[in-house]
């Protein structure tokens, strides 16, 4: 279930950056302007990383052992956002103050044709309150009650389809969503102007930066993909029995060859998975070598990843591999070693 994180800093991205304006009104209104041009602009940054993530991560449910519902909706409340800009996003978004809202849905997702849309206020599911009880929110990133709220939500629709009580405008509705099966995974965009993605066994997490480089849906899932094979494949598990120099320094003190082991089966793997969701992964070799060349030279990622040579060599192989195994009508499922 994809949770939105946008909100957590203020004003993170240049669009937020105060500029001179040939307008009548108080300077302070110019910064409302401001704040809420950024609040929609990570809207749509936040959506966009969801729908490629959701076609991703439907599209290869067979291929993971940790499956669950899905309902295609991006979800914030009201304690994500600081003091400077809750009362912009009250008033931006309609946010409620103790239940959770719908940030966006994907088009053509369980939410979208259940009638969910943007803005909607999530009430109840099933009968159920999905209000946090503590009321108004009094501390940033207290998230908590949206954890409560996610897991009764997740607890319901893995029974099957729920009943949802929503407000909308003011009026409630009442709507039946049939969520669909995925890997059990999500991806989360964290404002930041450094160009990073990663993953931590169970959420992919994506910079406004780094979505922002990938100029096409098609680049974004080359990302995406390969971010969620390191999930897809466990590779989180499988480092972590690295002893006591991982559990204390991270990758910092993990054998730089496991590593890059793990690299080159998530390149391998996660163009299967943006292929596999409909994505053109013809131009990945270029892609990574054009971000190699802009951020990918420090000591660090020349010791955790293969070079950018063989890097280009190994994903121009694998697409070789994929087109081949279309061409001939067969499945689109990695092959990754012990």
């Amino acid at each position: 279930m994809k949770r939105s994180v946008l909100a957590v800093l203020a004003c993170a991205g240049a669009a937020c950056a105060p500029v001179q304006l040939a307008l009548a009104a108080p300077l302070r209104d110019d910064v409302a302007v401001e704040r809420r041009a950024a609040l929609e602009q990570l809207r749509r940054q936040d959506l966009r990383v969801a729908t490629v993530a959701h076609r991703i991560v439907t599209a290869s449910a067979g291929l993971c052992q940790d499956t669950g519902p899905v309902a295609g909706w991006v979800l914030h409340d009201l304690r994500q956002y600081g003091p400077n800009l809750r009362d912009e996003a009250r008033a931006h978004f309609g946010l409620d103050e103790a239940a959770p809202s719908l940030l966006g849905v994907v088009q053509d997702g369980p939410a979208a044709r259940a009638g969910l849309q943007a803005d909607d206020v999530l009430l109840a599911v099933n009968g159920q309150t999905l209000a946090s009880p503590a009321g108004k929110p009094k501390v940033q990133g207290d998230y908590a009650p949206m954890e409560a709220a996610l897991a009764r939500l997740d607890a319901a629709m893995r029974a099957g389809p729920v009943e949802l009580t929503v407000r909308r405008s003011g009026v409630e509705l009442t709507v039946v969503l049939a969520p669909v099966t995925a890997c059990a995974y999500d991806a989360q965009l964290i404002p930041s102007e450094q160009l990073n993605a990663s993953a931590d066994g169970r959420h992919v997490f994506v910079t406004t930066a780094m979505a922002d480089y990938a100029k096409t849906d098609d680049e974004l899932a080359i990302v995406l993909g390969h971010e969620f094979a390191h999930d897809v494949l466990r590779h989180r598990t499988r480092l972590d029995q690295g002893g006591f120099a991982r559990k204390l320094l991270g990758n910092l003190g993990t054998n730089p060859a496991d590593l890059r082991r793990a690299e080159r089966e998530a390149d391998h793997a996660g163009l299967y998975l943006a292929a596999r969701a409909g994505y053109d992964v013809s131009g990945a070799r270029d892609f990574w070598r054009r971000f190699a060349a802009d951020y990918g030279s420090g000591a660090y990622f020349s010791l955790s990843h293969p070079g950018a040579r063989e890097r280009a060599e190994n994903i121009e192989a694998t697409w070789r591999e994929i087109e081949a195994k279309r061409a001939a009508g067969q499945p689109l499922v990695p092959v990754v070693g012990p």
